[in-house]
């Protein structure tokens, strides 16, 4: 029981120095996401902590992410039209385009 409060004081003291959180601020923003990955709304965190995601640009945190949601925001460099386009593809994918064309 020690090491895992220990390790919960670490990401607390972690997630305060790199992203300017306030104390239980993680945790207040988890419980208001309802406890899930802000995207996805799968992922909970329990193996591992959502991840702070936060505009590279300004530093503002936007929310709590799971590994994947947050590698993709990434991957998409923050792009709206990569989304955007994401769900124009799974809407009418390439294939059913062709498919009319013939």
């Amino acid at each position: 029981m020690v090491v895992k409060a220990r390790k919960v004081a670490a990401h607390e003291a972690a997630v305060q120095r790199t992203y300017c959180l306030a104390p239980g601020e993680y945790e207040r923003l988890k419980a208001f996401q309802g406890g899930v990955c802000a995207l996805c709304q799968r992922a909970n965190g329990a193996t591992r902590n959502l991840s702070v995601d936060h505009d590279h640009a300004t530093g503002k945190v936007r929310g709590l992410l799971c590994r994947p949601c947050n590698n993709t925001l990434g991957h998409a460099r923050d792009a709206v039209a990569f989304f955007v386009r994401g769900i124009n593809y799974l809407n009418d994918s390439p294939y059913d385009q062709m498919r009319r064309q013939s």
